[in-house]
């Protein structure tokens, strides 16, 4: 017969760290399920069906007050307020709290309540479970035996099977022989085993002694003692290792992890390279409501491999809002030697790093005379890396640039006024003071489906030159107009291709730029270069970067392009585009200043196509024509096939007839024929194994740039995922590197070894993460 006591506050807490709330299944074992490393979730659920925990069963009667007890069951006996005894599906209910066990001992005298045979717990939407239970009300302290548990928070889950888990009060308990992982039910392909875990709920800290890694039931990574968060919050203590396999050998760093404060933190990293010796790595980084940077570096006191000892490298960035209108920020780069990014760093960090910063820098935006104006100033210099032969061609340094910008719309015309003090510093090159100012007035003219932008501006530069030599001092200016038109329309229509609706646009432009004829080559080139000939540069008025070479111009650039855009929500799908520029007179501003003549009347053609040509195909086209020679400049091919994440095959080809191959010694780049083949895929062999590969390779040159090849698998039910991935790329002319990257990933756990997804995303075209891709 069921009955209601309204005794005094009865609190049954069983508490289970790890950050989270805490769920479990009775068990009678010790065991968390399968081993299987290519676990199957019909197995899983299977198991996880045989181990289920019953239904939390509840009284249904009227919810009670705050902190009222209600016990029921199919019999219930003793004197209240002394021992009261329930048996036969025993249901105790207080707040939102819930206890189904067999049967229940409540000694009211000792305040605590034992349960048994198996018992089920729920409390704040968690559960646990076990063979027995005890518990002391009046000081929190307890134990329970082959106690299973299962935790989730956040998308976060944990499961544990431990021989006895003891409450010992204040947010304190310990486990004895204990298992967890963070896998699915009865998903048991890795774990971790301890002797014991204390955890306290107070400190947040949890402490592992006698704890391994067990993965696919072998034993493979031991601690005798470790300790980690349990609220899933930032903590002091060993991280991961890092393991690399590469030209060098083994490499091996042991990070250690400090959390200094809410807002700062540092990790040490020691560690060794085989062939080279030991190093020191570290890094501190800051965070505030204002600012934000790191500081970050490395030290390897002896090279056995190189010439270099007491190698280093040091970087700060640091970004600051100093108020709503002013920010700024400081960037320092340095390393010990030419040689250093050649032998510790991969093929694409070397040719980012030839000119590492140094800079400081402010912004400061404000509005003025109805305009906006923005104003930036930094003071930049490098360090520039010697090539492998011994050659390097440093930049200016720049100290300081003040630039300023006003901007301001007035009905259909844009006023526009830049102006920029610049001083050029370099210890074997002419320095001097460059000034520039360009005032200029745009109007835009434009309705549904066209536009009309005449521009109409002035560009100033004065040279203040320091003397270098016999070289004397001297100043010199040059003043010159410029006058573009931009014009265009766009025509739509709705087609219909190989089944699907499509809006196609039509869209020819003019880009009309005049300025004069004027010979530069008093005026120095401090931070001058041609760009490159593409599309976009038919309708700029400058061909030149920077502001000491502008380009004569009497020329009309007619282009006209296609897209192609889905009809419900306008996203483009594919665009084409074909354009070539006409010359009104035949001169122009060479890169050293002289004034060379064109052999013909009209540009090379440049085309375009990039886009879907089907659901699963995608096609990049870029070509540049010369017409005067009938022949091809440069091109580049590229189709690539991906009709679901983590399949992935793509061809890419370029050609280039005259293209910057590398630095010579006098400083001047060899040019030389470019012809490359780049063949890259993601492909699945099963349902969980996949292989990815990247084949670059010099056609001209008879030998690859890089090759890389490996395998990612990833557990059916999710739990895990592995990785070997290899990797030959060339590092110079006569120079190669290699490297092997292992990486083991722990379900909501850490990464064990050198995660290769960066190196796979940039040489893969469409390459997914292997372990987003296969779903359980």
């Amino acid at each position: 017969m069921a009955r209601l006591f309204s005794l005094k506050p009865l609190v049954l807490a069983l508490s289970v760290g790890f950050g989270a709330s805490v769920t479990a299944q009775a068990a009678n074992d010790l065991s968390l399920g399968s081993t299987c490393l290519n676990c199957s979730p019909e197995k899983l659920q299977k198991y996880a069906k045989s181990h289920s925990n019953p239904d939390i069963k509840r009284s249904g009667e009227t919810p009670l007050p705050s902190d009222y007890t209600r016990i029921t069951a199919d019999k219930v006996e003793g004197q209240t307020n002394v021992k009261v005894r329930a048996d036969g599906d025993v249901i105790i209910e207080r707040n939102d709290q819930v206890l189904n066990a067999q049967w229940v001992d409540y000694d009211q005298t000792n305040e605590t309540v034992t349960a048994g045979d198996q018992f089920v717990l729920y409390q704040n939407g968690s559960t646990v479970s076990g063979s027995n239970l005890q518990y002391n009300l009046s000081d929190g302290t307890g134990v329970s035996h082959n106690a299973r548990l299962e935790a989730e928070q956040d998308g976060r889950r944990l499961q544990s099977v431990s021989e006895k888990a003891e409450m010992q009060g204040n947010g304190r308990y310990k486990l004895i022989n204990t298992q967890f992982n963070t896998c699915s039910p009865g998903d048991a392909s890795w774990f971790i085993k301890a002797k014991s875990i204390e955890a306290d709920q107070n400190t947040g800290i949890g402490v592992a002694k006698n704890a391994s890694l067990v993965f696919g039931g072998v034993p493979v990574l031991y601690t005798p003692w470790v300790d980690f968060p349990l609220n899933g919050h930032r903590k002091s203590g060993l991280l991961v290792p890092n393991l690399t396999i590469g030209s060098d050998g083994l490499e091996f760093d042991l990070p250690y992890y400090m959390n200094l404060a809410p807002n700062y933190d540092a990790t040490i990293a020691p560690g060794f390279i085989a062939r080279r010796g030991v190093r020191l790595g570290g890094q501190f980084r800051y965070l505030d409501e204002k600012f934000a940077g790191q500081v970050e570096g490395s030290w390897m006191p002896n090279d056995r491999k190189s010439v270099h000892n007491n190698r280093y490298q040091a970087k700060i960035d640091h970004r600051h809002q100093f108020t709503d209108n002013l920010r700024g920020g400081v960037e320092y780069h340095q390393v010990s030697d030419d040689d250093y990014y050649r032998d510790f760093y991969g093929r694409e960090d070397i040719a980012r790093n030839v000119n590492l910063n140094r800079q400081i820098w402010l912004n400061y935006d404000q509005q003025l005379w109805g305009g906006n104006v923005s104003s930036y100033f930094t003071a930049q210099k490098y360090q520039t890396l010697a090539n492998a032969d011994g050659f390097k061609d440093e930049p200016y340094s720049i100290m300081p640039r003040f630039s300023t910008q006003w901007e301001k719309n007035a009905g259909k015309a844009q006023f526009n006024v830049f102006g920029q003090f610049t001083r050029f510093a370099h210890d074997t090159k002419q320095a001097g003071n460059r000034v520039v100012l360009y005032p200029s007035v745009k109007w835009d003219f434009h309705n549904s489906w066209g536009y009309v932008r005449p521009k109409v501006g002035v560009h100033s530069t004065y040279y203040d030159l320091d003397s270098l030599g016999s070289i004397s001092a001297r100043t010199v200016s040059r003043t010159l107009p410029i006058i573009n038109v931009d014009s265009g329309i766009t025509l739509e229509r709705n087609i219909s291709l190989w089944g699907d609706r499509y809006l196609q646009t039509l869209e020819p432009r003019l880009f009309y730029n005049y300025i004069p004829s004027k010979s530069q080559n008093d005026l120095p080139n401090f931070d001058a270069s041609e760009n490159s000939f593409s599309y976009a540069q038919l309708f700029r008025e400058n061909l030149y970067s920077g502001n000491d070479r502008i380009n004569s111009a009497n020329s009309i650039s007619t282009a006209v392009q296609t897209r192609l855009l889905n009809p419900d929500n306008g996203s483009e799908i594919f665009r084409a585009g074909i354009g070539q520029k006409f010359y009104f007179k035949n001169d122009n501003v060479q890169p050293d200043g002289s004034i060379g003549r064109y052999a013909r009347n009209r540009s090379d053609i440049v085309a375009f196509a990039n886009g879907n040509i089907s659901n699963n195909v995608r096609l990049d086209l870029d070509i540049h024509y010369n017409q005067n020679e009938s022949r091809a400049e440069s091109y580049s091919a590229g189709l690539r096939y991906n009709p679901a994440p983590g399949k992935t095959l793509s061809a890419r080809y370029k050609y280039g007839r005259n293209e910057k191959i590398y630095l010579q010694d006098n400083g001047s780049y060899h040019y030389d024929k470019l012809n490359q083949i780049d063949l890259a895929a993601q492909w699945p062999l099963s349902p969980n194994l996949y292989a990815v590969a990247r084949y670059n390779y010099e056609i001209r040159a008879k030998k690859p740039l890089e090759m890389l090849a490996g395998l990612e698998y990833k557990s059916g039910c999710g739990c895990w995922s592995a990785s070997v991935v290899g990797q030959r790329y060339v590092t110079g002319l006569h120079s190669k590197k290699n490297a092997v990257f292992f990486n083991l990933q722990l379900k909501d756990l850490s990464n064990i070894g050198n995660n290769p997804f960066e190196k796979l995303r940039l040489a893969i075209p469409g390459y997914s993460k292997t372990n987003e891709v296969v779903k359980p």
